[in-house]
């Protein structure tokens, strides 16, 4: 258990570190808070992300003309779809509300925005970068409520799903070209 508890913390220190890196795209008044460990902002944050990777990938299948970026959007979208029902029904069973909206803080709302207004080679560049984005914070998130949150059901789930975060970070980082 000690070894994964550092194990954890070792990849939630590179995730913020990757995190920071991205920044650029928003001003530094618009960083993120750092993660709950209350069930229900954990649910709320948990359920925003994934809102958030399904809707900017379905723009992607539509705007996009690179294969790898439609392959990995198909992907994210397939993925954060279960997440969202698996994170519904753990929700549910931990007696917590559901989320009440999909969207998310001002940072997703600007990060959705700037990429409507993109095409081409600099809407893929910024798609992927965001991607990276929210997949290095939904990593931190899911990490640290599965060390520290204070419902086991949902504990169970952020773990699950920390491991796919996991996953499809170096899905985004393995993207050809990149």
């Amino acid at each position: 258990m000690r070894g994964w508890f550092v194990t954890a913390t070792c990849v939630a220190a590179l995730a913020c570190a990757g995190t920071a890196i991205a920044q650029p795209l928003l001003s530094t008044a618009n960083r993120p808070t750092p993660t709950p460990t209350d069930a229900a902002s954990y649910v709320d944050e948990a359920f925003a992300a994934d809102a958030f990777e399904v809707t900017s990938s379905k723009l992607a299948l539509a705007r996009s003309k690179n294969p790898a970026v439609r392959d990995l959007a198909e992907r994210l979208i397939d993925s954060g779809t279960m997440t969202t029902n698996a994170l519904l029904t753990a929700a549910d069973e931990a007696n917590v509300p559901p989320p009440s909206s999909p969207s998310g803080d001002d940072v997703k709302s600007a990060m959705m925005d700037a990429l409507t207004h993109k095409s081409g080679k600099d809407f893929d560049d910024a798609y992927i970068a965001q991607q990276r984005r929210i997949q290095q914070e939904s990593l931190a998130l899911h990490q640290r409520y599965a060390a520290e949150g204070d419902n086991d059901i949902l504990r169970d789930y952020a773990v699950d799903t920390a491991a796919r975060a996991a996953d499809q970070l170096d899905d985004v980082n393995n993207l050809p070209g990149r």
